[in-house]
């Protein structure tokens, strides 16, 4: 009787223990399905790129005959910005190395629909479409599924004004910058 209690006990702390591991880790992961999901249902109009993809397998043609202005700081992120578009940045990934990928687009412009919200689409309706693609609210106006950050801004009739996607890296400790 006395093994069967320990042996359950045991199983069950290491249960437990394994849970707590999975729920604080989870959150500082980025799983590939989810940044699949993502661009399964992301629309850059103009831009063929998806999130993660790399720098270097880009066509950055497209960009360059769009008249975008190229700005990097310190090797950590190459940014390119539009007046009539928005702002692309490219950051070394992951823990910010000199392997750049496109993880960044923000616009004040209707040139960006993710799972349906777009500049002008009412942001009540937005909060709904994000948690209902599991996206946590964490701010205002911030949502977070795993690393991928969908940020947006509303003016006072509560329309979208600005929309950005972000996917963060996982560099804790910004061991990258050393690179």
């Amino acid at each position: 009787m006395r093994g069967k209690k320990r042996n359950f006990l045991i199983g069950t702390i290491i249960l437990f223990a394994l849970l707590i591991v999975y729920l604080i880790s989870y959150k500082y992961l980025i799983v590939p399905y989810q940044i699949k999901e993502l661009n399964d249902n992301m629309v850059i109009d103009g831009i063929p790129y998806n999130i993660a993809d790399e720098m270097e397998n880009l066509d950055l043609g497209i960009i360059q005959e769009k008249s975008w202005e190229k700005n990097s700081r310190n090797n950590l992120y190459i940014s390119y910005y539009n007046t009539d578009t928005g702002v692309i940045i490219f950051n070394g990934f992951p823990d910010l190395s000199d392997e750049y990928k496109f993880t960044l687009y923000r616009t004040k412009h209707d040139t960006l629909n993710v799972f349906g919200i777009r500049i002008g689409s009412n942001a009540d309706n937005a909060r709904k479409i994000l948690k209902k693609w599991g996206y946590k609210k964490k701010d205002d106006d911030l949502y977070i599924k795993g690393r991928i950050n969908i940020n947006f801004r509303c003016d006072a009739n509560d329309k979208i004004t600005e929309l950005e996607v972000d996917l963060k890296s996982s560099d804790w400790f910004h061991k990258g910058y050393y690179k």
